[in-house]
């Protein structure tokens, strides 16, 4: 008796499935793609906060310059300015000058 085989019978190769390789590939860039974009978003609300944090100080800047405008006009508060910065004093006075150094 003879054996015959059959093309059927030969042991099968393993087909490579380009479905399933070009799936995975895909999945990958658009992890990749996808991670990039998750960085980017992080930078871009880190930078808003920071952006809201210099808002915060900035008005409270022009908050504290706005009562100091309205306090020009108090002709004490100049007197008292002119005499503390600038170390000017009315006519007659004379003006004390101490050193700190000991």
């Amino acid at each position: 008796m003879s054996v015959v085989r059959h093309k059927f019978d030969r042991p099968q190769r393993r087909q490579i499935n380009w479905f399933v390789i070009i799936m995975v590939i895909m999945f990958l860039l658009a992890a990749v793609k996808l991670g990039s974009q998750a960085i980017y978003y992080r930078e871009l609300n880190q930078d808003r906060i920071e952006a809201e944090a210099r808002l915060k100080e900035a008005q409270a800047e022009n908050e504290q310059l706005l009562q100091e405008k309205e306090q020009l006009d108090n002709p004490e508060y100049v007197e008292k300015l002119a005499r503390e910065e600038l170390g000017m004093t009315k006519d007659g006075e004379i003006p004390y000058i101490y050193s700190k150094k000991k």
